[in-house]
């Protein structure tokens, strides 16, 4: 019996789990700990934020950033994995597959650590499968450097940006705690989130692995684009140095919220396109339980399926869903967005759909706002490490 690359990998991932089930720790964060492999092997190939901005220190240019490899505590040296395959994806013309890939690779181990950017480069495959794109520049870890194409680089250590009473959540839908990890309740635990002054935000303790570059916006196009981040790595059924995906990330919370925690792995080895009608089944089953309209679940999924963030490269300005909900700004999302307030709001309240039946009022907000020492004015805009 033969099997394909994305068989094998889910043979891979039954068998940890089946390993592993008894012995794992709770996940505490939005697509931090997004699987139970992810969890407990392989923490660096866990993707948890994407952003994509316009640069505060030159319009003509934009920024990508990725976190991963969540949870690190204060002090905790955690080295960087050089089996992982990082790539931030780019559409340029609005069918979902991707037409630039940018690459990071980590080399050596220890504190000679360097890392290796390839692209930005048209791919050679697309999807699910990856091989390596022509070499760009190699640099150290934890320090700015340029590459090629008037390109600047940061990977290394910083502080996690997101921010979220996740701790109280976990209280509201008990069953998307990792150690729940069953199907959405007919009824909710907790009836609100902890009002402010007394919220946490529950990633205030943690730093995570970044890597952020700030590039010339010709490279990437000159209007509309869609990004994603995805982590590859290469199985025993690899040929030809091809990498297979094991996560795939843009949107964020969106199937930490709307999907049951045990079906995050299958929604990973898919792109964005396949996942589509996955993804959507999710968000309708969710807002039925919740018994709000389906004009909540439609207008969810007007602007956030399929997962990938949108940009215009010919605007500035931008807010978060600008493009999908037609604002003619920049769109894409910045480390200091309240990507949290904007869905609750949506879900649980009556902002874009002015749909009042249902809602939720103690659920619209979790009251915990971005800290500014989480963010800095200059390259790489992420904080220093704690």
């Amino acid at each position: 019996m033969s099997f394909g690359i994305q068989q094998i990998a889910q043979l891979l991932v039954s068998a940890f789990l089946l390993v592993l089930c008894f012995a794992i720790s709770p996940a505490i964060a939005s697509d931090h700990q997004d699987t139970t492999f992810l969890q407990s092997q392989l923490t660096s190939a866990d993707l948890t934020d994407l952003f994509v901005f316009e640069s505060p220190k030159d319009s003509s240019k934009v920024v990508l950033a990725m976190d991963f490899d969540p949870l690190i505590a204060k002090g905790e040296v955690r080295s960087f994995d050089p089996s992982v395959l990082y790539q931030f994806k780019i559409d340029k013309t609005g069918d979902g597959i991707e037409d630039l890939v940018m690459q990071f690779r980590i080399k050596g181990r220890g504190p000679r650590q360097t890392v290796s950017v390839y692209g930005p480069d048209r791919p050679y495959n697309v999807g699910t499968q990856s091989r390596i794109v022509a070499l760009n520049e190699t640099g150290p870890l934890n320090k700015s450097f340029k590459a090629h194409k008037d390109i600047k680089v940061f990977v290394g250590d910083r502080k996690d940006p997101f921010f979220f009473d996740l701790e109280q959540f976990f209280k509201i839908i008990p069953d998307r705690n990792y150690k729940s990890n069953h199907n959405l309740r007919t009824s909710f635990g907790a009836k609100s989130f902890r009002p402010a002054g007394e919220a946490k935000d529950t990633l205030e303790p943690f730093n995570v692995h970044s890597i952020v570059v700030e590039m010339p916006r010709k490279l990437l196009g000159k209007g509309k684009i869609g990004a994603w981040i995805t982590t590859s790595v290469q199985t025993p059924g690899n040929r030809r140095g091809r990498y297979s995906q094991i996560e795939r990330l843009a949107v964020p919370a969106l199937n930490e919220l709307f999907m049951d925690f045990k079906d995050h792995n299958s929604s990973n080895l898919k792109t964005p396109t396949q996942d589509k009608a996955n993804q959507s089944m999710f968000i309708r089953s969710f807002v039925d339980k919740i018994k709000r309209p389906k004009g909540i679940a439609d207008a969810v999924i007007s602007v956030a399926i399929p997962d990938i963030i949108q940009a215009d490269l010919s605007k500035s300005n931008g807010s978060y869903f600008g493009i999908q909900l037609g604002k003619k700004n920049f769109g894409g999302r910045r480390p200091q967005d309240d990507v949290i307030d904007v869905t609750t709001s949506v879900v649980f309240g009556d902002a874009v759909t002015g749909i009042t039946e249902g809602i939720i009022l103690g659920l619209v907000s979790d009251n915990v706002g971005p800290k500014a020492e989480n963010f800095s004015p200059n390259f790489p805009y992420l904080g220093k490490p704690l």
